[in-house]
């Protein structure tokens, strides 16, 4: 038998292996609180498991019980829950060993360790960014080191949960396959950093979804047999315990299975209850409070109770108690004893950004002619904050001709929308809005009437003068279909007896964020999205063409095609030569 009969065979018995025995594990790497489902997706029925026990919980819930129970709260859902704290603690000694989650911390905390990975975003205030960034220069551990020991922490968690259910031979059998969301405002850099932590915490290969699309799979999924139909339009708003991300889709297809089409990309938001907190008591008391033990306990029992009863009734009162404070008697602000009495929490930020979805969603539709333009079907509210009734109150108010929906099991829609995703006889997403400009730098002609003021440069293997000219081979707003090829062309010219080593050729992918794209790389307003290293050593020569100089020296034109495939929330790149995919390729991101 030969080689590729050989190989041929091996890959027909890996995919049968594939579609029986599989493992779908989704990891939802919060702000504050992360979460892990999985699902078996040979079994009978479709079952979405999310992992509810968690080392630290039943203490830490407990002990919000009990400040709960001094005031006149009913309590809680239960013990158990589909999300913990993102939260990491390194020893001071010894850097590989720390505690996790609701773990009892002994060491500084580092928070918000998921906004570590993409500098461009900006920090949420309630983080104490200079603690972190101490705590980070005493370990000695860049951030990515950092975030890929708390998903190796919580992956480990949720592999011994799952191992406490199934047989172990059986999941040792199952191929494991790993889907991470991030969010959709997140840069390349920073989605390219966070397949870095996963590599390094053991997860891999690992597969990205934006965190607004899972959680459009799940919702959608679970109510796609409740009146929906094709062409309706809808407003995700996933608003989480640090960050609300809002994002819009259309239905394409409900049969086979329900497919979606991204109208307009998402936005994100940073804030939260610390900031609500620090306007009402002061800069300097909040320095000190948030130091305290009982910041800690407050911020549970607004996270896990009150935020999400919250009704906004003029005569409603909730009382958040911080223990051992010595905060000031403020009758203004309702703070009297350590305990701040909550009477009007807003959500204006929020109810902004949901306007601006909408409106964009309509103009958008009208533009395009469609035949519902000014219709949509509802506002989706998931996320820890999605299920506060007093924020559904609020949009219902402000949008009384648009649905307001908490679907069941809110809080774990990414998490068990990310395991949805690999899984297209349930639900698809069939094309994302690119939300910038992409495109290449390259000399091209010189022309005095458009390029006057330009810098030129004269080519000595033609003659000819030339300037550096961007052409953009993806515009903003422009509706990318999953999975499509996208092909840069590039060209090098080397001399008759070039080394192989200049066959290695790095180019730039440009990206600008401007409506209107740039005609030529401009400082602050084109930005190098990743630098691309093209390997062609190994590529037949007889594939680049043979010239003359206007000096009579043999030179030769070098002409290949990066190809550029759009994936769920990253770009794959690889290299062709006259359409035939060839030597290698591999993106840098600075």
């Amino acid at each position: 038998m030969d080689q590729n009969r050989l190989d041929e065979l091996l890959r027909s018995v890996l995919k049968v292996h594939e579609a029986e025995d599989q493992l779908i594990i989704g990891l939802d790497f919060g702000t504050t609180f992360s979460g892990v489902a999985y699902a078996f997706p040979n079994s009978n029925e479709l079952d979405l498991v999310s992992i509810l026990d968690w080392p630290g919980m039943l203490k830490s819930t407990a002990r919000v019980r009990v400040i709960i129970q001094r005031i006149h709260f009913k309590g809680l859902e239960g013990h158990k829950q589909p999300k913990v704290p993102t939260v990491i603690s390194h020893d001071r000694k010894d850097r590989s060993t720390f505690t996790w989650g609701a773990q009892k911390h002994k060491n500084e905390k580092i928070e918000g360790i998921k906004l570590l990975l993409d500098t461009e975003q900006e920090t949420p205030i309630y983080l104490p960014a200079s603690n972190t960034a101490a705590e980070l220069k005493r370990l000695g551990k860049p951030a990515v080191e950092v975030a890929a020991d708390y998903i190796s922490a919580i992956y480990k968690h949720a592999m011994g949960r799952i191992e406490s259910k199934m047989p172990a031979d059986y999941l040792q059998m199952c191929q494991k396959k790993f889907f991470l969301s991030v969010p959709a405002v997140w840069s390349d850099k920073a989605k390219d950093t966070t397949l870095k932590a996963a590599k390094q915490a053991g997860i891999h290969p690992v597969t990205l979804i934006k965190e607004p699309e899972a959680a459009a799979l799940y919702t959608l999924r679970v109510l796609q047999d409740k009146a929906l139909a094709i062409g309706d339009a809808f407003v995700l708003c996933d608003a989480g315990g640090g960050t609300v991300d809002l994002i819009s889709y259309e239905i394409t297809a409900l049969l086979p299975h329900l497919e979606l089409k991204e109208l307009v990309p998402g936005k994100c938001l940073n804030r939260r209850f610390e900031q609500a907190v620090k306007d009402v008591v002061g800069e300097d008391q909040f320095y000190h409070l948030r130091k305290s033990k009982g910041f800690e306990e407050a911020m549970l029992q607004f996270d896990r109770t009150i935020k999400t009863a919250f009704r906004g009734a003029a005569d409603e009162e909730w009382y958040v108690n911080f223990p051992m404070a010595n905060l000031q008697d403020d009758q203004a602000n309702n703070i009297q004893a350590n305990c701040w009495n909550v009477k009007g929490y807003t959500k204006t930020d929020i109810l902004r950004l949901v306007d601006d979805q909408v409106n964009l969603v309509t103009v958008k539709r009208m533009t395009e002619n469609h035949p519902k333009a000014k219709e949509i079907k509802a506002i989706f509210l998931v996320g820890g904050f999605g299920s506060s009734e007093y924020l559904k109150q609020c949009l219902e108010a402000a949008h009384a001709n648009i649905q307001i929906i908490q679907p069941h099991d809110a809080w774990s829609a990414i998490v068990k929308g990310a395991v949805l995703s690999q899984l297209p006889q349930e639900a698809s997403i069939t094309s994302s809005v690119a939300t910038r400009h992409y495109g290449v730098a390259a000399l091209s002609s010189y022309n005095e009437a458009e390029d006057s003021g330009q810098p030129k440069k004269r080519d000595d293997n033609t003659g000819i003068d030339r300037v550096l000219k961007m052409t953009w081979y993806i515009y903003q707003g422009e509706d990318l279909k999953r999975d499509q090829k996208l092909t840069f062309p590039f060209y090098h010219s080397l001399e008759e007896n070039f080394p192989p080593k200049a066959l290695i050729f790095t180019d730039e992918l440009i990206q600008c964020e401007a409506v209107q794209p740039a005609k030529y790389p401009k400082q602050g307003v084109t930005n190098v999205n990743c630098v691309l290293t093209s390997d062609l050593t190994g590529v037949d020569r007889s594939h680049f063409k043979t010239k003359t100089s206007t000096r009579g020296a043999i030179y030769y034109d070098v002409y290949y095609n990066l190809a550029v495939t759009i994936e769920a929330a990253v770009m794959k790149f690889s290299l062709e030569i006259n359409g035939k995919e060839i030597g290698s390729v591999t993106a840098a991101y600075e």
